[in-house]
């Protein structure tokens, strides 16, 4: 088994991931939410994957929190009149601020 570092530019792999695969799906925070498009873009099945796979969504989930700040995800992608387009570009922001530590 090869054992895989969670990186920040994983990281933001991840939730770069995420955005595109929502981007291309829809978003929708009952029927497609972001901590299900993050395990997916992660490639983490819970009971299924492997521990570098859980930990690396996991970051992923922590740096959208981090960029969020004063809301958890699943509050903020509840709130009425949220767009598919604000939930992507977040997605793309929380990754850049992954990857260069900001």
């Amino acid at each position: 088994m090869v054992t895989l570092s969670v990186t920040r530019s994983r990281v933001a792999r991840v939730l770069e991931a995420a955005a595109d695969l929502l981007g291309r799906e829809g978003w929708d925070p009952h029927l497609n939410p972001l901590m299900a498009a993050i395990d997916r873009a992660a490639d983490f099945v819970p009971g299924k994957s492997s521990p570098d796979a859980e930990a690396t969504s996991l970051a992923a989930w922590d740096a959208l929190c981090q960029y969020l700040v004063d809301v958890s995800p699943r509050e903020w992608e509840t709130h009425e009149g949220l767009t598919q387009t604000e939930v992507v570009d977040a997605l793309r922001a929380a990754a850049e601020e992954a990857r260069t530590g900001a």
